[in-house]
């Protein structure tokens, strides 16, 4: 066994290497310290940096001013104690921070400005919807004033250009050519020499709807007495005329022209009168080739029209005219001015007169004439809805003529004829 004291040297020794490397590790453990306190200020001190540098919102600087400040470090590990080392103090518990109690104040807090986020593009702003009424209205407008200017050249122009919106036209033109200061004057200017040679068809069909409308609104004159009356009614009886020679010049007689040209004559003499040499045939011939049930409603708004066509149906009554008057009686309506019924018992005993006068060769052929001139009449009678067998007279005069002549009328639905020895032995 070795000695005690070589034990106790062994002993001190390995205590004394024990206390060296302690020592050493303390001294490492403390570096390490120093250096992290070191990263630590470091790092608060360019939080603190960044802070002043980039501003934030107040609810943010304060954390990064508070990680600027510097914190107390803990105290490094203590060395072995070769001595009784003072005891370490008690930590001190953080005094609680007590916010100070904020004022009243009305004012909304001022929010921090935060740039705005991009918004979409601008759509382009839309165009307003057409509005066809206020459209209509501004043209009306527009109708009325040149009709107050007396600007007959606009005048026409404008309905030229509206010449397809008929039915529009007729709705307001009348009532705007009632404003003008002189209607008829406008009117016959603006139409002037389009009714011979226009320079479109758009222009010659406007001026024909321009004198329609003319007739629609009642012929309107001249507000008071006007100095030339006279001569603006010898200007159209000229015009009229000359608009009967240019039909006769390419058609031969007025009864073969153009449905168009024939229904504009009628509606120009249907707005400024009918001249004396006009012949009622002619006249008669001018309305069927205008089509007189498609153009009648428009003539019998014109008064002097009207008075003129019951003075022609007289003519035509006395010039044997007995088809054409019965048409003219039913076409214009004019049942009251000469009752259906008188004027037929009229017509036949007209043509009993006229009968006696011939001579009893000619009795078959005047039966012939007669029975045709009867069937033309019954006929016109129908397409107006009428019964000839409301006539007894009438109805019955056929029948006889029927007889005499042996054509009996295979679809009249008048008096019955008598059936005869030859019908039975057929």
């Amino acid at each position: 066994m070795p000695p005690p004291a070589s034990a106790a040297a062994a002993a001190r020794a390995a205590m004394l290497q024990s206390v060296h490397s302690l020592a050493s590790y303390s001294d490492t453990l403390a570096d390490f310290l120093d250096q992290w306190n070191s990263v630590i200020l470091d790092v608060a001190s360019i939080a603190a940096t960044f802070a002043v540098l980039i501003p934030g919102p107040e609810s943010d600087t304060k954390p990064l001013l508070a990680a600027a400040e510097p914190q107390p470090q803990p105290d490094p590990a203590p060395e072995p104690e070769r001595e009784p080392s003072p005891a370490p103090e008690p930590e001190r518990e953080p005094e609680p921070h007590i916010a100070p109690e904020p004022k009243p104040n009305n004012a909304v807090p001022e929010l921090p400005e935060r740039e705005p986020a991009p918004g979409p593009s601008p759509s382009p702003v839309p165009k307003p919807a057409p509005n066809p009424v206020r459209e209509r209205n501004a043209l009306a407008a527009e109708l009325e004033l040149r009709c107050k200017q007396m600007n007959c050249r606009e005048l026409r122009r404008f309905v030229t250009a509206h010449v397809r919106d008929r039915e529009w036209l007729r709705q307001v033109g009348p009532d705007a050519l009632r404003r003008a200061e002189d209607p008829d004057s406008l009117v016959l200017r603006a139409v002037g020499r389009y009714y011979i040679c226009a320079e479109s068809g758009d222009a010659e069909a406007a001026c024909m709807l321009l004198l329609e409308l003319y007739v629609r609104a009642g012929c309107p004159r001249r507000r008071g007495q006007g100095h030339g009356e006279a001569e603006l009614r010898q200007e159209a009886r000229e015009a009229a005329l000359t608009w009967r020679s240019r039909l006769l010049r390419v058609s031969g007689r007025v009864g073969d022209a153009g449905a168009r040209g024939a229904r504009g004559l009628a509606f120009f003499m249907a707005a400024f009168g009918v001249p004396v040499e006009f012949p009622p045939q002619e006249l008669y011939d001018l309305l069927v080739a205008a089509d007189v049930s498609a153009c009648t409603k428009v003539l019998k708004c014109s008064r002097h029209f009207v008075k003129k066509m019951r003075d022609v149906i007289i003519e035509m009554l006395n010039k044997d005219m007995y088809l054409q008057a019965i048409h003219s009686i039913l076409a214009f309506e004019f049942q009251n001015a000469f009752p259906l019924g008188s004027t037929l018992t009229h017509i036949m005993e007209k043509l009993e007169h006229d009968r006696k006068a011939d001579r009893e060769g000619q009795a078959l052929e005047r039966d012939e004439t007669e029975l045709t001139l009867l069937r033309s009449i019954s006929r016109c009678m129908e397409d107006h809805k009428l019964c000839p067998s409301e006539f007894p007279s009438f109805a019955e005069r056929i029948v006889l003529l029927e007889e005499h002549v042996g054509k009996p009328k295979q679809a009249f639905t008048g008096v019955k004829r008598k059936r005869t020895k030859e019908d039975r032995v057929e």
